[in-house]
């Protein structure tokens, strides 16, 4: 085990460097009724009716059926790498962070125009991670600074301080908003989820796991807890007690995890292969019951790191994205791939818009790419 520490460490530190118009009704005025008796009849001009012009019909709900036409429709953004990417609930927002050197800004922008809404600035080193709360009130960052911070992204305003022993760099909220959950680095080699309440900022469990937590998501239920990934093992714990109830284990580090819409299975994204000097040769999708704890399956064919996944709303896609780029599509009936594409600018941040009709990708120049399906 001593002469294996040198390369755990060596391993850690590389995975922290390149890792974790609506209408308003208007009244008719009303008629009155005047005496006509006296008045010789005339004629008078009917105008034609005036039909308002209909709002822009909403693109489709991306899925099975309709993926095949998704194409890229907004291009904005700026700074440097980006990490994360996270839709507001009502799906006007959109949150950017990342950084590599010196910007460690959160970005807000309208999803609609893509314009700048404000930016949020107190993190010090890289922001791994963003999260929205589920009433849309709150947006939580990690970061490389060893800080959790709560933010009311509508002022700008930092609303809570968390402080972390080492770097944190996985942010997640419960469902039902009680919660928040937060991964990372502990006392060397140790990691750990750290669970706050939302009403009083103080500390409800900490879930022990090894070397980072770089993957991190509730079931759609709140009822279960998965995170993990530097380890190799991404554990699954209830969160009504802290429980352990399964541990997934993979043959490389894993950078996401995703569950699907009814709770069944969730995906974790992967470097299946690597070479001698860490260099991902192989990505890989690994897809797991959520039941029994069970390897569903395998997907392959990715040239790099699987750094994202997700799940279409509704349930009928798994979308992965590499950490060149690379977007596949899968079919969750028999996980058949539907769609290879490329975001430009490489990079694997994603997310799906609340109403399932957007998806956002990054590049590591900092632009975000838009797209939806059809024209």
């Amino acid at each position: 085990m001593k002469a294996l520490a040198p390369v755990l460490a060596a391993l850690t530190l590389r995975f922290a460097c390149s890792l974790p118009g609506e209408f308003s009704a208007v009244e008719s005025p009303a008629v009155t009724e005047t005496s006509t008796r006296s008045a010789a009849p005339t004629k008078t001009s009917i105008p034609p009716t005036v039909i308002p012009s209909s709002p822009t019909p909403a693109s489709p709900v991306m899925g099975v059926d309709t993926v095949a036409s998704l194409s890229i429709f907004s291009t904005f953004g700026q700074g440097e790498a980006l990490r994360s990417l996270a839709f507001s609930p009502d799906g006007t927002a959109l949150a950017s962070a990342g950084g590599n050197s010196e910007d460690f800004a959160i970005r807000l922008w309208e999803v609609a125009t893509g314009l700048p809404l404000r930016t949020l600035e107190g993190h010090t080193s890289i922001i791994w991670a963003v999260a929205f709360s589920p009433n849309g009130r709150m947006l939580a960052s990690a970061s490389s600074d060893g800080m959790g911070m709560v933010w009311d992204w509508h002022t700008g305003s930092a609303l809570e301080s968390l402080n972390f022993p080492n770097q944190v760099v996985s942010v997640a909220f419960s469902p039902d908003g009680q919660t928040l959950a937060v991964g990372g680095v502990d006392e060397w080699p140790n990691a750990s989820i750290w669970t706050y309440s939302v009403a009083s900022w103080q500390p409800s469990m900490k879930l022990a796991e090894f070397w980072n937590i770089p993957a991190l998501a509730y079931s759609p239920d709140g009822q279960l807890l998965v995170g993990g990934g530097t380890s190799r093992n991404v554990q699954v714990w209830r969160t009504s007690d802290g429980l352990p109830l399964f541990i997934l284990y993979h043959s490389g580090q894993v950078s996401s995890v995703a569950i699907s819409p009814d709770g069944s299975t969730a995906a974790t994204g992967l470097c299946e292969a690597s070479e001698e000097n860490y260099q991902c040769t192989r990505g890989a999708v690994w897809l797991w019951n959520l039941h029994t704890g069970t390897l569903i399956r395998k997907l392959g064919d990715f040239a790099d790191w699987v750094e994202s996944v997700a799940f279409s709303v509704d349930g009928s896609l798994l979308i992965a994205g590499s950490r060149d780029g690379v977007l596949r599509f899968y079919s969750t009936s028999d996980f058949q791939p539907i769609l290879v594409t490329t975001s430009p600018g490489g990079g694997g941040a994603l997310a799906v818009s609340p109403d399932g009709r957007l998806l956002a990708t990054s590049g590591n120049s900092g632009l975000i790419y838009l797209w939806k399906v059809g024209p």
